[in-house]
């Protein structure tokens, strides 16, 4: 049943009446609310609300009460309801993104553009969308932690405004391929958008490569015997920290005599605040890796062999998911003693992430080429392994320098042997 609650200040004074309800009257169901300025108006509505088994009641909008129905007809151009009904209508999606999606459009979006009409070229035009863009390059936005467990507070990355970005994007467009359109162009098309790091950072911090001793020097520095087993078989198959942490004694494969592990899980958010095991990101990221001795060692001591199939071998204190705020905090106090230590330059300042950058890095320093990168990481595409890497290739300072000396001098180019 609905009831009223008496919202209240600081000071103990009554400022509002809100009346809440579980949609439909089930227990499970996701609670609603509508808040009023006077008790009187917030008990005809709670009666309203039981009178129609605990539904909103027909013809009302939240925060604005009945409307006509030549209002109704209006208020679905209003681009919170439009863009609710577009994500609520999109095909060949999981529905923990449909909810991910919603979540970004209210905390993001819907602040800015909620009220507008999505047909205005007023509301949404390069002279809207350019602030909207602005302000969210220098917000705030948490980052991990630090090593006393505050909050670590950083710019929001340029990844981050791309996809939101991305997101009003493919709203409007929807609404110019409306039939019939409702816009006649997609001003989000005109939006010059920050660059992503140029060091092609997948996470949209700075990369920084740590050479093995480096990471021989960090693992040192870590206290707890789980953690340097985790940075060694991170550092050893460059997965990705959601692959990682969903490893079980399954995914350990004897394979023509060599052991391999096949990602096949991977934690992702449920959009609701929680996360499950599911199917790596792409399908290039479901793949099987062999690893070296030093690994294969390193899970045994996880249990593999002896713990059963589906057991997690990284997890939290009560065996529950690894969460990575906890992993960063003590990464970030190993950091510190490696470089107290003088095994880490004090101007690197690494995060678990690059682990997997590391990784990539020794094997392109030792001659491997970018595609046997790509398979191992699992990047969908060679450019993102290419853009992220391709600076690293050996060869490429060599072939440069022949190029360039050649355009000096004048003589003519030298021609490169190919192996048959």
């Amino acid at each position: 049943m609905a009831s009223i609650v008496r919202r209240k200040n600081a000071a103990g004074d009554i400022t509002s009446y809100q009346v809440k309800w579980r949609d439909g009257g089930a227990r499970t169901a996701g609670w609603q609310s509508e808040t009023f300025d006077d008790e009187t108006a917030a008990g005809v509505f709670r009666d309203a609300v039981n009178d129609c088994g605990q539904h909103w009641p027909p013809g009302w909008v939240k925060g604005r009460g009945y409307i006509s129905p030549e209002q109704q007809d209006e208020d679905r151009y209003r681009f919170r309801t439009y863009a609710t009904k577009v994500i609520a209508d999109r095909t060949g999606i999981e529905e923990h993104y449909r909810r991910a999606c919603m979540g970004e459009l209210e905390r993001w979006v819907f602040p800015t553009f909620g009220e507008c009409d999505v047909r205005s070229v007023e509301h949404f035009s390069s002279d809207t969308i350019r602030p909207w863009v602005r302000r969210l390059e220098t917000t705030l936005v948490r980052r991990g932690g630090m090593p006393d467990g505050s909050p670590k507070m950083k710019p929001m990355s340029p990844k981050t405004i791309r996809n939101l970005h991305g997101l009003l994007s493919g709203i409007l467009r929807e609404a110019v391929r409306s039939e019939p359109p409702l816009r006649s162009r997609n001003p989000c098309e005109l939006t010059r958008l920050p660059r992503a790091d140029d060091d092609g950072a997948e996470d949209g911090e700075d990369i920084e490569f740590l050479t093995p001793q480096e990471v021989e020097g960090l693992i040192g520095s870590m206290r707890q015997r789980q953690d340097q087993l985790l940075a060694i078989v991170a550092y050893g198959t460059g997965m990705r920290w959601g692959e990682l942490t969903a490893l079980a004694p399954m995914c350990v494969i004897p394979e023509n005599g060599h052991t391999k592990l096949r990602v096949r899980r991977a934690w992702k958010k449920d959009g609701k605040g929680g996360y499950y095991i599911g199917k790596p990101k792409t399908k290039k990221s479901r793949r099987t890796l062999r690893i070296s001795t030093t690994v294969h060692e390193a899970l045994i001591e996880l249990g593999v062999g002896t713990a059963a199939h589906d057991t997690l071998l990284f997890t939290g204190d009560q065996g529950q998911r690894l969460h990575y705020s906890t992993f960063h905090n003590r990464w970030e106090r190993a950091v510190q003693k490696a470089k107290a230590a003088g095994l880490l330059p004090p101007q690197k300042n690494p995060t678990p992430h690059d682990l997997r950058h590391s990784h990539a890095s020794a094997l392109i320093s030792a001659g491997h080429g970018l595609t046997y990168v790509q398979r191992r990481l699992g990047h969908e595409s060679i450019t993102t392994t290419n853009d992220t890497y391709g600076h690293l290739l050996p060869e490429a300072d060599d072939d440069a320098m022949v190029t360039i000396e050649t355009m000096l001098t004048g003589s003519r180019p030298q021609l490169r042997r190919i192996a048959g």
